[in-house]
């Protein structure tokens, strides 16, 4: 065994660090089993304040792994004054009947995208998903997105005032993969990424915008078209000749920009079936062009030497968060699944977000 972990280790400063440049910095335990919360995948983040920060889940374990039921979402918020604490939150925590912390009647179940705060309230991407024998190899797709709207997001979650509102129906417009408050050039809007399925082999991240100016009570949605203009869409039909920002079947992703190089910056899960490494591209503007993607980090459970890895390890969920970052430097999420559930029953440092702290690419 320890010489396994010697090669793993060795291994994985070479494959990392080949530049020379120090290695990235994994924080396994950023994200402590506690008050019942015991694994979930997704991780986006969004700042309420310098202070606080609001953490979004998808698909989520509570209580035991093997002997709960469990929940499509959940919400953690963090909070340093300096010291930092986290507490995890979901319907019917310490009882026996746990549930999903978003959830409606009319949709089967939401999976959280991305998010943002406007006018003191927190707008929150969902996903609408429903169980499908046509859905993939995993066996889900997509019946819409909503959006969420949080009145009251600084006070805790359990007292949260919630309502929701249709984006978008089907599963050809997936609004939502990532959210932009504003940009350096505009602060009237919000954009959004949004994923395009209507050709399955040629999925494709498109880009939306919408009027602060008109939250909450309207949602009026613009797209990117292909000749650089912005045209109005509605949420019910597929967006015609829409820009191509970047290829692939890319469900989860970040879009920040870093005011030291100048740039924007897209974190996201390298495109294709059980892809081992995260990818990064970068663009002067958010309307593009952007960079041929290019390798960001090497999941280290999809290596051999790894002491998590099995054939049916699969990594995924890149996604960048700012606010845990120092200049120079990156921090980012991911997580890990297997296609086995009996191996996340056992090992539990499998499906729980991972942070990796790193030097900021060069690109």
């Amino acid at each position: 065994m320890k010489r396994r972990l010697a090669a793993a280790a060795l291994f994985w400063a070479v494959l990392q660090s080949g530049s020379g440049a120090e290695p990235p910095q994994i924080d396994a335990a950023f994200f402590p089993y506690a008050g019942g919360w015991v694994g979930g995948d997704a991780a986006y983040s969004t700042p309420l304040n310098a202070q606080t920060t609001v953490w979004f889940f998808g698909d989520t374990f509570v209580q035991k792994r093997e002997e709960s039921t469990m929940i499509h979402n959940s919400i953690a918020v963090r909070t340093c004054k300096p010291d930092c604490t986290i507490s995890y939150w979901w319907k019917g925590m310490n009882t026996k009947k746990p549930d999903a912390f978003f959830a409606t009647p009319e949709t089967n179940y939401f999976w959280p995208l991305d998010s943002f705060v406007e006018g003191g309230r927190l707008y929150v991407f969902l996903e609408q998903m429903h169980t499908s024998g046509d859905g993939g190899p995993m066996g889900f797709d997509y019946s819409g997105v909503k959006l969420a709207i949080v009145e009251n997001p600084y006070d805790a979650p359990s007292s949260w005032r919630i309502s929701y509102r249709d984006v978008a129906k089907g599963n050809q417009v997936i609004p939502g993969i990532a959210a932009v408050r504003d940009t350096p050039a505009e602060k009237d809007y919000v954009f959004v990424l949004t994923l395009l399925r209507q050709n399955p082999r040629e999925p494709f991240l498109a880009l939306q915008r919408a009027s602060l100016r008109d939250l909450p009570s309207n949602l009026k949605w613009e797209y990117l078209t292909d000749s650089g203009t912005w045209t109005g869409w509605d949420g019910s039909k597929v967006p015609a000749h829409a820009a191509r920002l970047l290829n692939g079947n890319i469900t989860e992703m970040s879009v920040k920009f870093h005011s030291d190089r100048g740039k924007w910056l897209a974190v996201f899960p390298t495109p294709g079936y059980l892809s081992n490494t995260a990818s990064f591209s970068t663009a002067e503007k958010m309307e593009g062009p952007w960079t041929v993607p290019q390798t960001l980090f090497h999941y280290p459970e999809m290596t051999a030497a790894d002491k998590r890895h099995t054939p049916q390890v699969f990594c995924y969920a890149a996604k960048e968060h700012p606010e845990l970052e120092k200049a120079g430097r990156i921090a980012f999420t991911y997580a890990c699944n297997s296609m086995k559930e009996p191996e996340i029953f056992r090992d539990w440092e499998l499906y729980r977000p991972q942070l990796v702290r790193m030097a900021l690419p060069a690109h």
